[in-house]
């Protein structure tokens, strides 16, 4: 499976799934660890397990299972690493805080709309 075809069956997943806010940057320009970026965001520990295993069960499904996945659900972040794309899943008050999509201000946006962080929460 193409990188750009497995982006876009993360997406799909995140959005199926509810996830707030997906966004997916093209980095291959910028980076040398991975070609893209996915980033969601899920209302609570549950919707983030939730999130990551029904995206972790539909790659395994067709062979395709993530190189690591770091993180739990009560950490409020996950990080699913399948080399070419890496899948972040965030609870809200911990992507506002960490803000990543401020680091790849050079990447390419190919989906979704930048999120304002309210830096007051």
């Amino acid at each position: 499976m193409e990188s750009r075809e497995f982006v876009d069956r993360v997406i799909e997943i995140c959005d199926d799934r509810q996830a707030e806010s997906i966004l997916c940057y093209d980095v291959r320009k910028t980076s040398i660890l991975t070609d893209y970026y996915v980033i969601c965001t899920g209302n609570s520990d549950t919707h983030l397990r939730a999130l990551m295993t029904t995206i972790d069960r539909s790659f395994r499904d067709i062979g395709i299972p993530p190189r690591n996945i770091d993180g739990i659900p009560m950490s409020h972040w996950i990080v699913m690493d399948y080399s070419d794309v890496l899948i972040h899943i965030f609870n809200a008050e911990t992507r506002a805080h960490y803000q990543i999509e401020a680091l790849l201000d050079e990447a390419t946006l190919i989906h979704g709309e930048p999120v304002t962080i309210d830096e007051t929460t």
